[in-house]
């Protein structure tokens, strides 16, 4: 048996796990659950609940749930919509946005020493395979 998706999965756990480590000491605590949907709103724009779950893939009541807390951190804000007053509209702060700096800041610097020792060639192919396994991925 092939066990390269048992490879990748272990191998993004552990990516995940350095990665907290990595961003540990930054200047506000975020769950590493919450930060698919700071980064959502970030790259997106504005959006409301419903496309960041999509977004996500997580369960609209815990999308809800890391909004809250991502307010109450200053790193999130809700509007009212204003042609729907019943819809919230998800934007990023100034204070979000600098969040958002410093880990990419973090990423970059974990992603040198991970990829140390592969050329550009090397990282290039492998982007490409990791985006041929997940495009195929939402078509089964």
């Amino acid at each position: 048996m092939d066990n390269t998706l048992f490879n990748l999965a272990f191998t993004a756990k552990e990516i995940q796990l350095v990665f907290k480590r990595f961003v540990t000491d930054l200047s506000v605590d975020v769950p590493t659950e919450a930060m698919g949907i700071l980064l959502a709103v970030y790259y997106k724009s504005d959006l409301i609940q419903q496309d960041i779950a999509e977004i996500v893939k997580k369960d609209k009541s815990a999308v809800l749930r890391h909004i809250d807390n991502l307010e109450k951190k200053g790193l999130l804000q809700r509007t009212i919509a204003a042609n729907d007053r019943r819809r919230n509209i998800i934007s990023i702060t100034d204070e979000g946005k600098q969040f958002i700096y410093e880990i990419n800041d973090r990423a970059n610097e974990l992603f040198s020493v991970l990829s140390e020792g592969l050329s550009s060639i090397d990282v290039e192919m492998f982007n490409k395979m990791l985006n041929h396994i997940r495009s195929k991925a939402k078509t089964v």
